[in-house]
């Protein structure tokens, strides 16, 4: 058993312990007043008194004040033992009207001690029951409950608070075992999206890369400019894997994102050399349009660039036939920068632009020249959109109709930074 808890394992049993200490103080200050008055036994006061004391203030000192988590547990559970088989005991013991008690006490030390807390709890009934029978047999048990009425009331009574307790703490339980399950959903889901990273932007880099190589083997020469290119590619390869380490740092709560003020025309000017490879074997020609404002948002390069801008043009140069055009622009509105990539293209069917960012569905399809697709390209630029603060919005026609061109239209909306 660890010495020590957690701060998640105290996050798990913080509820757990606030519903037994609800139950303990007040179930102490019941029968504090409850032995003095209708057990006519007030010389247990003395015992009730300090040990009220004791679940009242000591665990909430102990958690809140010191940050003992595994001390005020340890003294939380001791006591309210302690109170329930003091109290079983002078009610009858095995005749008791609450004995059924006893079945909370490894439900109470496994959820807060795990399996080792269960053997124990375990232990103390099995001890309590020997001692009880034993006592029953030599005729020694005492029995403070002065009349049939008043077993009748102990006994609903008991029934009542044994029925809340368990329903509140088996509904805390399925609870924060599905809670459990969605956070292990999630971070598989993250692992996932990250790896879908490397596979799908990482492909992108390096068949930009492979294009320039194919080129400088063709022509036998190698220009310092193709040189520059490779090195360039190279660089955005070691930038994507030190980016997904970093965001999956980020996705596990051990980093923040480092967004920081950029020009979105400086980061569109730096990709778009790489589009141009993209789009040059289909012929494809590329339109930029920036706006004169100086268009700062909040981001980090890697992700606006690669991850964003260069998936979506990506995907226009895919599903554009040889020879059309993909229109670039950004602008600003109001307080936000607006980046539209129009392309001429085929267009998407409505029955894919539905689940386009659902990373779920099948969305995957060939490009006009066989070129094969994931699938995974949209879902992780809307996820990292979000990340950046922004929104994206998806347009698209497989035939032109008078109001609306053949195509897609993608449109990008990210805040400007203060």
């Amino acid at each position: 058993m660890n010495q020590n808890f957690s701060v998640e394992d105290h996050r798990k049993r913080l509820l757990y312990m606030q519903i037994m200490y609800a139950f303990g103080a007040f179930m102490s200050v019941f029968y504090t007043f409850r032995f003095a008055g209708a057990f006519k036994s007030p010389e247990y006061t003395n015992i009730m008194t300090p040990l009220s004391i004791a679940i009242i203030v000591g665990p909430p000192l102990l958690w809140y004040r010191f940050k003992l988590y595994r001390t005020a547990a340890v003294s939380l559970l001791i006591t309210l033992i302690f109170m329930m088989i003091l109290l079983i005991y002078v009610t009858g013991g095995l005749f008791a009207p609450g004995v059924y008690w006893l079945a909370t006490i490894p439900l109470a030390t496994a959820i807060l001690f795990g399996t080792r807390g269960a053997i124990t709890g375990y232990f103390i009934i099995f001890a309590t029951l020997v001692v009880f029978i034993m006592n029953n047999q030599m005729g020694v048990e005492p029995n403070l409950i002065p009349t049939p009425e008043v077993f009748k009331q102990e006994l609903i009574f008991n029934l009542i608070g044994f029925l809340g307790y368990t329903s509140l703490t088996t509904h805390v339980y399925l609870r924060n075992e599905a809670a459990y399950a969605q956070t292990l959903r999630d971070k598989n889901n993250d692992v996932e999206n990250l790896l879908r990273v490397l596979l799908h932007d990482i492909a992108n880099t390096l068949s930009s890369m492979t294009l320039q190589l194919i080129r400088a083997k063709e022509e036998q020469t190698t220009s310092t400019t193709e040189l520059e290119k490779m090195e360039r590619a190279v660089q955005e390869i070691n930038n994507l894997l030190t980016q997904v380490r970093h965001l999956k740092s980020v996705k596990d709560g051990k980093a923040r994102l480092p967004l920081k003020p950029m020009s979105l025309a400086k980061v569109l000017s730096d990709i778009y050399e790489s589009a141009e490879s993209l789009a040059g074997p289909k012929g494809i020609k590329l339109s930029l349009e920036i706006g004169r404002e100086k268009m700062l948002v909040n981001a980090e390069k890697t992700i606006l660039g690669n991850v964003v801008l260069l998936n979506i043009i990506s995907n226009a140069v895919k599903f554009s036939h040889p020879g059309d055009r993909i229109d670039i622009r950004a602008f600003t509105s109001g307080t936000n920068v607006v980046v539209e990539i129009q392309d001429y293209g085929v267009g998407i069917p409505e029955a894919i632009q539905k689940n386009l960012f659902d990373i779920g569905s099948q969305t995957n399809r060939e490009g006009t020249q066989g070129e094969k697709g994931t699938g995974y390209g949209m879902p992780l630029v809307k996820e990292y959109i979000q990340m950046l603060g922004g929104s994206i919005t998806v347009v698209s026609n497989e035939s032109a109709t008078d109001s609306r061109l053949q195509g897609t239209l993608v449109t990008l909306k990210l805040p400007l930074a203060e």
